[in-house]
């Protein structure tokens, strides 16, 4: 420390001010680039589930796969590449997509096919990673089939959703399909059977694990075929029961409604299960 005529003094140093400044916003961004570096991580590593759209959404991939000949899980993908809104999301659109797909067989040809649509490189990673990323609810559309056999008369309509009162103020998580009594119904897909027996709401009903993981649910049956119960295993298009208008009452009761097929499909297990709209799925495999 420098003395002048006997005194001591301190040197100050004076930091640049807009270094200083810059630090500090460095000591800001760092975090808040790792934390959206991570939540893009998290949603691209991630499946995408049912109830994550719109069912009117998924009916219109599921019809422009069969139309266009196109994997839907694509048009899908490319729509949350770009991170279209709702409303913009249009059957136009995603025909016109549609067109650079032709004859896409992979998600590896995913990219070179919409550099004439989008050349932006972070784009096209971005679909490529969308489109894996829905590759579970893809299993969920694929190699099934409807729950009815095609050459009886039936009406089904999307009642999702729809008010219920029958043991409380409820949303209805299923789709009824009017049918005769009698009628046989079908697994959908191969699967275990979980739940059979005796419901107040269902009636006779099952429920049915499926590969997938999705738990499918039929009710109001008016018998079963055979003796099912837990842990027995089923495939697809196998008989499983037969339409009836049981439910609504204790064990027994009949006549609260026309006969028809409640038809549920669900995540999670247990008390945890959690409906979704299957309306999309039939119209799919129905044809």
């Amino acid at each position: 420390m420098p003395m002048y005529a006997g005194r001591r003094y301190r040197r100050f140093y004076v930091a640049d001010r807009t270094r200083f400044v810059l630090f500090l916003l460095i000591l800001l961004l760092i975090p808040a680039a790792l934390l959206l570096l991570l939540l893009n991580l998290s949603q691209s590593s991630g499946q995408y589930r049912a109830d994550q759209f719109s069912s009117e959404h998924l009916l219109m991939y599921f019809e422009l796969e069969e139309e266009m000949n196109v994997p839907w899980h694509y048009l899908a993908a490319v729509d949350l590449a770009e991170g279209t809104p709702p409303e913009d999301i249009t059957r136009e659109r995603s025909a016109g997509i549609a067109l650079h797909l032709t004859g896409v067989g992979s998600t590896e040809q995913l990219p070179p096919s919409l550099t004439d649509y989008n050349n932006d490189k972070a784009f096209l990673r971005r679909v490529k990673r969308e489109a894996e990323a829905l590759l579970d609810l893809r299993a969920v559309y694929d190699n099934k089939v409807f729950p009815l056999d095609l050459s009886v008369e039936y009406t089904y309509e999307d009642g999702y959703g729809d008010a219920r009162s029958f043991g409380g103020e409820r949303s209805h998580e299923g789709i009824d399909i009017m049918t005769d009594k009698g009628v046989p119904i079908r697994s959908v897909c191969d699967g275990v059977i979980e739940r059979s027996g005796w419901n107040n709401l269902g009636g006779y009903r099952l429920g049915i694990r499926g590969k997938d993981n999705i738990y499918y649910y039929y009710a109001h049956m008016s018998r079963y075929e055979g003796r099912p119960k837990e842990g027995d295993k089923v495939k697809a298009g196998q008989i499983i029961g037969y339409v009836g208008d049981t439910g609504y009452g204790e064990e027994g009761t009949t006549g609260q409604f026309l006969p028809h097929l409640h038809f549920g499909m669900y995540y999670g297990k247990g008390s945890r299960l959690r409906a979704f709209n299957p309306y999309p799925f039939l119209v799919a495999w129905e044809k």
